[in-house]
């Protein structure tokens, strides 16, 4: 891999929405806002920026895909707490702000990881039907 075609692959929507959610799930934990699942979705994003230079993985698809999710969940579950707050100050808007600003990235790197998923999956089975050898393939003859 060249070193312009990895930027270019480093360089992805998803993987900077990766990226950036993965270093605020880690502030959060490491300041003992969050959850445990904060620190756990900090771990599960930078892994799946590091798995762009394994895409031939099998796993590496469905990986990301589960981390988009499960990211997503977490910061949808992170607004719901916001929203239950009492008195709102400076900083639950803030949070409110960036954990849907986050959110709304995180379901469009969702569904771009999807897309490519799907399409990379298809792009498989095409490949296999192509393989097959002609021994396999039923020859029709007719005799008059």
């Amino acid at each position: 891999m060249s070193a312009s075609n990895l930027k270019e692959e480093l360089i992805t929507i998803p993987n900077l929405v990766f990226l950036i959610t993965g270093v605020y799930f880690a502030i959060i934990a490491a300041s003992s806002e969050g959850t445990v699942y904060t620190a756990i979705g900090a771990v599960l994003c930078f892994i799946s920026v590091g798995l762009v230079f394994a895409q031939d993985w099998s796993f590496s698809g469905p990986w990301r895909l589960a981390t988009a999710a499960f990211s997503a969940f977490v910061l949808l579950v992170q607004l719901a707490v916001n929203f239950t707050v009492s008195n709102a100050s400076a900083i639950v808007v803030a949070s409110v702000l960036v954990n849907g600003a986050l959110f709304l990235l995180m379901l469009g790197a969702l569904l771009f990881v999807a897309k490519d998923f799907v399409t990379a999956r298809g792009e498989e089975e095409e490949e296999k039907e192509e393989e097959e050898p002609e021994g396999k393939k039923k020859k029709l003859t007719y005799e008059i």
